[in-house]
Order: structure tokens, then C-alpha cells, then sequence
């Protein structure tokens, strides 16, 4: 897995690490203003922040990946003619960071559905 890792682009996938680091952070504590019933405005806004913060890394990836997917165009187009195993290898790399950034987006939306349900329940009580 830490080889994904690398073979991404590594300003990429560190950008998108530090912000899931933020979205857990912002989890952590949105979890525990929910847990201790502490639910106000400012604990909503944070509950929204997390889904936001992990969509934010899903679109590093894809820009990433964009980017890598015009820097292989360009090298095809100088280099003429190149193999479809080439091509194919090139791509696969080329989709590693929208992947990572999509499984932050996806863990972000778990989190945020899961406190946004425990704050309505805490707020309806």
C-alpha cells in the first residue's frame, strides 16, 4: 500500500494526507462536542466542514490526476509511437491519487452522516 504511495505524485498524495489528518482532527472533535451533548451552531458548522474537508481532497486527486494526464500526453505526442502496455501502465498510475482522495471523500461522508445523525438524536432529546 505505502508503494501506491509513492508511485503517486508525492506533492499530491502528501496534500491530500494532511488534509485527511484535518478531517480526523475535525472528526475527533465534532465527536466528542456530539458525545457530551454539546450540539450548537458551531458544532453543525463543523459537522458540514468535515464532508467539505475530504471532498476538498477529491479534488486534489482529480486535479492531480489531470495534471499527470496531460504531462503523458505531451511525452506520447514527442515520443511518436509507444506501446499499449506503456500506455496502460501510465494510466494506472495516472489514477492512484482520485482513488486516495475518493476513500478520504468516502470516509469523510461515513463520519459526517454518522455525527449528523447523533446530533439530530442529541437535539431532538
Amino acid at each position: 500500500m505505502l508503494e501506491l504511495f509513492f508511485l503517486g505524485s508525492k506533492l499530491f498524495m502528501g496534500i491530500q494526507t494532511i488534509v485527511a489528518v484535518i478531517m480526523i482532527v475535525l472528526s475527533v472533535l465534532s465527536a466528542k462536542a456530539v458525545l457530551a451533548n454539546q450540539v450548537h451552531e458551531n458544532s453543525q458548522r463543523k459537522i458540514n466542514l468535515i464532508k467539505e474537508v475530504g471532498l476538498f481532497a477529491f479534488i486534489i486527486g482529480l486535479l492531480a490526476s489531470a495534471m499527470d494526464l496531460m504531462g503523458a500526453l505531451q511525452a506520447i505526442e514527442m515520443a511518436g509511437d509507444i506501446s499499449p502496455s506503456l500506455l496502460a501502465a501510465g494510466l494506472k498510475i495516472s489514477f492512484i491519487t482520485p482513488t486516495y482522495g475518493l476513500m478520504i471523500y468516502t470516509l469523510s461522508l461515513l463520519i459526517y452522516f454518522a455525527l449528523r445523525a447523533l446530533a439530530n438524536k442529541a437535539t431532538t432529546e
